[in-house]
């Protein structure tokens, strides 16, 4: 049976997607599509995006769709918006995480997986981010076994990655990833997805 299954978040998953006349952009969610070519994927990734803007619009990015599977990757424009004083902490970004899984339980019958913020360590401007980082990363992580959702660890994936690769070989500026950083996280999540299809 075909699935629709919905990419939603920042920029990472957007990947100029808008201005792709199939939708998908130019990162994992296109590499997932050419994984999974009989489903109906739907990139819902927007540039900038925080989790409270994500939880505004979820009615039209992913409830209208009534997925099989939504994806949830979000937390890093949420700590920087904190970090220049603006926004809320980790307190607050569990619960706009968490308006968004209750609103999808409650209005759909899809299965959830959430994926966890990261960063590089390159530029070292981040490096002071990952102290911060991690209590968001520890909401996205108590949130997804109280939710009994599926989770793709990508700080673990990602900083494992990195005692073969480069950092500068997997991010373009810290945040956002090269292909091959693209690649490792579509492998990622496509594991999880057949974890969660075993359930």
């Amino acid at each position: 049976m075909n699935k629709t299954i919905v990419f939603t978040g920042d920029s990472i998953t957007d990947c100029n997607h808008m201005f792709d006349a199939e939708g998908l952009g130019e990162g994992y969610v296109r590499m997932i599509q050419k994984t999974l070519p009989e489903d109906k994927i739907v990139n819902r990734g927007y540039d900038g995006y925080t989790a409270s803007m994500v939880s505004r619009v979820w009615d039209e990015i992913c409830i209208r769709y009534q997925p099989d599977l939504v994806t949830l990757l979000v937390g890093v424009n949420d700590l920087s918006a904190y970090l220049c004083g603006g926004g809320y902490g980790a307190a607050g970004f569990r619960e706009q995480v968490e308006r968004i899984l209750q609103k999808t339980r409650e209005e759909t019958d899809a299965k959830i997986i959430l994926m966890e913020p990261f960063l590089f360590p390159w530029p070292a401007e981040y490096r002071n981010w990952m102290e911060p980082l991690a209590d968001f990363r520890r909401q996205v992580r108590e949130l997804s076994k109280w939710y009994e959702t599926g989770f793709v660890s990508l700080w673990d994936i990602f900083q494992n990655a990195q005692e073969q690769i480069p950092a500068e070989k997997l991010t373009v500026d810290g945040i956002h990833l090269t292909e091959l950083g693209h690649g490792i996280l579509a492998e990622a999540w496509m594991r999880e997805y057949g974890a969660s299809e075993n359930v």
